[in-house]
């Protein structure tokens, strides 16, 4: 499977060499301890005699033996490995019931069995939903039970002093190791099949919780580790399933991940050159494998950023932001010997020295670990293996901590934002500089771990946690000042919780930052510095004190100019991120683009980056990020770039000439930036900057043979305005519109719709609609790619087909009626409608382009169609108006009543009573009449979004004579149903979605001004058999819009009585 190798390293991160050898080993093999009675407690239940037994464990070594030879070709979907999947399965099932589970020789089969089918992926269970016999659950049972037959004299809680080396005996060694064993076959049953444990899940998870939380020794690194792994993938894509347990599981984690081993200085300085060789076996191990750390799914988390190649465009992160709640994070700390003295803690790095740390002054969040007596077996020589080797599994266990809360989070992101103080600590004083994070968290696990492959995942694992958070840290907001005795007095509002956490955050990464050394711990800055760019790109900054952005800023920028090629580009990521968040703007104007102290018109940052884009010896990845860091200036600060056009146009001009394409369309992608900026900015772009750009730079690309240059060449001329494209020369005009046209018939479907895009925009243009012939030329070419089997092209040529009917509302609008008689032949308008209700059937990103388009349409029709086609494409039309008013998205819905809206502003257009028209002689009332005004009473009555209900009210407000509501009865339940919503609207007030209520107003003034309408056309509720209350009168002519109110009441002085009124 794709996923195969990914899933198998997600599964295991084993660091033990000796648990290694044990899964490779056969099971005869194996060292074999003591006798099963000397330390396996008895347990019934055995089902099967001997001899059958003996049969089973033949038949389990068999099918061993074949997984182990035939691992490939198995695990391919083939007959052979179905049926050997099935022959697996009815094996272990069996044996889950007729296996031993108090036989030390059983346990170690059935658990390298079920290790090597789940971990290769040999065994393809049947969906979650299936009635068929669930495995996953009776292997659990199974192991539960092994598992729990260990032990009965105590000897995993024997010797129980935290932190104690000494030898163990032979009978806890094989227990251990079988422990090991059965934990790691059930990580490996576990994965994704979490869902699946019910029954067994509480035996389960006491096993789990209390294997990880037994005491910390050496000896038993594996055994945490094995059971870290099973916590990870039994809650992995379970969702809330288990959400009960998850507090348990976060103190659990708290303190592997916390509750680690400091050392003295002059300890510290000897032993790192020793963590770095033994840590160097491990990084390349991980780097060789895929983990759920992953942020690209299938490469590995550790991989080194050296490649810097890029895919999208854009930065290949997880989306990162965090917080912190105001408090003190106790932590649970060693306590040392009476004869042993304190040990102060110390931050080692990885460059060979280490510095006393600065505790903070709440010995709550201070963590102590004394070396303990039986350090004091070892000589002086071997003190330093020793100690290196404890920091190696202290290591191991972090990472597994890691990546267990990795599958929480992803799991339930949302639960897991209430505990982020348990792994994102704040101090009791408020954070005012750069100092270092000394309390435990993944901030100080990041910034000074003496395991690089632990920082790097703790960087990584907290862009999980903070996934999908942006939402959340929108809330941040700063009012008290961060310095003085009474800064955090009081209880704080959520906001200012967030504003803190928020805070404190980019003091740790900054900090972090300021510490590291790129010299040596270079995959380390590639994965904080990423961390950062998550960072600025989650975090909302409108209403923090100002200060953030540019501490970040400051403590990254350095790295700019490193000579390590993944360095530079991704620092050039965290800059993009930073200048692409639009709540930063206004500061980042002021300090990062203002210009630098030794140069009066260059800003410092935009000089550096004009000189990444301009170097020769430049490497490419570097020239790309640079042009698209650029992009990100150009998209918030027009002006900025503006005053140094002529040196960017002399790179743009370079840049095309480059071998490279992604150098070139980076350049085009910062050119389009600069010109859609430029197109709203208050400062517009002049024809002539636009001739010189699209003769020196766009109209060019043309020629190419890349479809994607074609495509960028599209998406640039489609932000020229109006007023600039008809202040173009006539020669360039005609050249545009003829190479666009040109690019909607490419072979490539991304060509195709980047001009569809801009014919939808040119069609809109003053100058262009007034030419019949031009119009009929884009309106063809759009209409045809309606049918492109390109979904993409589909969706543009729609919504080029949507403004080509605007358009011509527009040119009626206008008064152009010759211009629109010109164009509008009864051959376009067919296929125009023809199209449009093809599209109102397709693909739901397509239909309200297809709505928009029909209603338009009919807004513009002529009488002489309308009677021509009423039967056919007309009626259709209107049906599929109704259709989409009363069923299908909001988005649709919406459009729905707008269109027939528009088709109700054609005074043509035949609704209500026949009576005067050519219409007279088929029935009294055209046929689709009560069907229209029953879907908009429809959606006014039963839709939940005010939006729609407002447009439904629109276009019942648009007919302004009594034939066109058409019967009495029906222009009665019309009016009693605007009645009944005005009062019920009040009463609905807790039966709508939050976002609805800013619409609230605007639509009970709607259907107030609606029921106005239509009791002014009905000449008074006397001819209905209708009573208004004097409430609602009251508050149907307040509103009234005030000149019409005015004159109501200098003419009638606003007389009591409603009829009167004629109302």
């Amino acid at each position: 499977m794709a996923n195969a190798s990914r899933q198998r390293h997600y599964r295991h991160h084993r660091g033990s060499g000796q648990a290694r050898r044990a899964d490779s080993e056969d099971t005869s093999a194996r060292a074999p301890g003591l006798r099963q009675k000397e330390y396996i407690a008895p347990v019934a239940g055995d089902c099967l005699s001997s001899q059958g037994r003996h049969s089973l464990r033949q038949g389990l070594i068999a099918i061993l033996d074949r997984a182990k030879e035939g691992r490939l070709e198995l695990a391919k979907d083939t007959s052979d490995s179905q049926e050997f999947s099935k022959s697996a399965q009815e094996k272990l099932a069996l044996a889950c019931v007729g296996m031993s589970s108090n036989t030390q020789e059983d346990a170690e089969l059935m658990s390298k069995v079920v290790f090597t089918l789940f971990n290769s992926e040999l065994v393809k269970l049947p969906p979650a939903s299936s009635s068929s016999f669930n495995l996953v659950e009776a292997l659990c049972v199974y192991f539960t039970k092994v598992f729990n037959s260990f032990d009965p004299q105590g000897y995993n809680t024997h010797n129980s002093t935290q932190g104690t080396s000494c030898a163990t005996s032979p009978q806890a060694e094989t227990i251990q190791r079988n422990q090991v064993d059965i934990l790691r076959a059930l990580s490996a049953v576990l994965f994704e099949n979490g869902a699946l444990v019910k029954d067994a899940f509480a035996d389960l998870i006491n096993i789990l919780l209390g294997t990880c939380s037994s005491p910390r020794r050496q000896e038993r690194s594996e055994l945490r580790r094995m059971a870290l792994n099973c916590l990870a993938n039994l809650v992995h894509k379970t969702g809330s399933l288990y959400s009960t347990y998850h507090d348990r599981i976060y103190d659990i984690l708290l303190s592997n991940l916390t509750t680690t081993s400091y050392y003295e200085v002059g300890t510290m300085a000897s032993l790192s050159s020793t963590v770095r060789r033994k840590d160097r076996a491990s990084e390349r191990k991980l780097r060789t494998s895929s983990s759920p750390l992953s942020a690209t799914g299938r490469q590995n988390t550790f991989n080194a950023f050296y490649a810097a190649t890029r895919g999208s465009g854009h930065l290949a992160v997880a989306p990162s932001s965090t917080a912190f709640s105001v408090g003190i994070i106790k932590r649970t700390s060693y306590a040392a010997p009476a004869s042993t003295p304190p040990v102060s803690i110390s931050t080692g790095t990885l460059g060979g020295s280490a510095q006393p740390a600065d505790v903070y002054g709440d010995s709550a969040l201070s963590v102590r670990r004394s070396i303990q007596s039986s350090d004091s077996e070892y000589s002086d020589s071997e003190t330093g293996v020793h100690l290196a080797q404890r920091m190696q599994h202290d290591g191991k266990v972090r990472l597994n901590a890691l990546l267990c809360l990795q599958a929480i989070a992803r799991a339930v992101p949302k639960q897991l934002q209430p505990h982020w103080p348990k792994f994102l600590t704040t101090s009791t004083s408020p954070p005012t500089a750069l100092a270092t994070h000394k309390a435990p968290s993944l901030l100080s696990l990041m910034g000074s771990d003496p395991i690089p492959t632990v920082r790097t995942a703790a960087c990584i694992v907290l862009g999980n946690i903070l996934e999908s958070s942006k939402q959340y840290l929108a809330m941040a907001e700063e009012k008290s000042q961060l310095s003085g005795p009474k800064s955090h007095a009081g209880i704080l509002t959520l906001s200012e919780k967030v504003g803190s956490m928020t805070r404190e955050l980019h003091v740790g990464v900054a900090a972090a930052m300021n510490s590291v050394d790129s010299n040596v711990e270079q995959t380390v800055v590639i994965q904080m510095i990423k961390c950062g760019t998550s960072v600025v790109a989650n975090c909302t900054y409108e209403k923090m004190r100002r200060g953030l952005t540019l501490m970040i800023f400051n403590s990254i920028k350095r790295f700019l100019h490193s000579e390590e090629l993944g360095l530079q580009v991704a620092t050039l990521f965290f800059t993009t991120a930073l200048l692409s968040n639009t709540s930063a703007q206004p500061e980042l104007r002021e300090t990062i683009l203002s210009p630098a102290q030794n140069d009066n018109t260059t800003p410092g940052l935009l000089s550096q980056l004009m000189n990444l884009v301009d170097g020769v010896d430049i490497p490419i990845p570097v020239r790309v990020e640079a042009w698209n860091t650029l992009s990100a200036i150009a998209r918030h600060h027009f002006a900025v770039i503006h005053t140094l056009w002529p040196r960017f146009d002399t790179a743009l001009a370079t840049g095309q000439d480059a071998d490279d394409s992604r150098v070139r369309t980076a350049g085009l992608l910062f050119l389009e930036e600069f010109a859609k900026s430029g197109s709203s900015a208050a400062t517009p772009s002049t024809s002539d900057w636009w001739k010189d750009i699209l003769e020196r730079h766009i109209l060019k690309v043309f020629s190419e043979d890349s479809p994607s240059f074609k495509a960028l060449a599209c998406d640039c001329i489609s932000h020229i305005p109006a007023e600039t494209f008809n202040g173009l020369t006539n020669r360039l005009e005609v050249l545009i519109m003829s190479l666009v046209l040109g690019t909607a018939v490419d072979e490539n479907a991304t060509a195709r719709a980047a001009a569809c895009r801009a014919i939808g925009v040119f069609i809109l243009f003053p100058s262009l609609r007034e030419d019949c012939t031009l119009i009929v030329d884009m309106a063809n070419t759009v209409l045809d790619l309606c049918r492109d089997p390109n979904l993409t092209v589909r969706v543009r040529a729609s919504w080029a087909v949507g403004n080509l009917s605007d358009s011509l509302v527009l040119l009626k609008s206008n008064g152009q009626d010759d211009v629109l008689e010109e164009a509008l032949t009864l051959s376009l308008w067919t296929k125009i409608m023809r199209t449009a209700l093809v599209v109102c059937q397709d693909n739901e990103k397509l239909k309200s382009n297809g709505i928009r388009a029909i209603g338009g349409l009919l807004r513009v029709t002529f009488e002489g169609i309308l009677e021509r086609e009423r039967h056919s494409l007309v009626k259709e039309a209107v049906y599929a108006l109704i259709k989409n008013m009363e069923q299908g998205s909001l988005k649709g819905r919406w459009n729905a009543c707008y269109a027939m809206q528009n088709a109700l502003l054609n005074p043509d257009f035949p609704i209500g009573s026949t009576a005067g028209t050519s219409y007279a002689l088929d029935s009294d009332m055209v046929s689709w009449t009560k069907d229209v005004y029953g879907a908009l009473l429809q959606a006014i009555q039963q839709s939940k979004n005010f939006k729609v209900r407002i447009n439904a009210c629109a276009a019942l407000s648009v007919p302004k004579t009594r034939a066109k509501f058409g019967d009495q009865a029906l222009f009665r339940n019309i009016v009693q149903v605007l009645m009944d919503a005005v009062q019920n609207l009040d009463l609905e007030q807790g039966q709508h979605e939050f976002g609805e209520f800013q619409y609230r107003g605007q639509l009970e003034t709607k259907l107030l001004r609606c029921l106005d309408h239509l009791l002014q056309v009905s000449g008074g509720l006397s001819k209905l058999g209708l009573e208004l209350d004097p409430t609602l009168r009251q508050r149907i002519l307040a509103s009234r819009p005030a000149v019409a109110l005015a004159a109501v009441e200098s003419i009638q002085h606003v007389a009591e009585d409603v009829e009167a009124l004629t109302i």
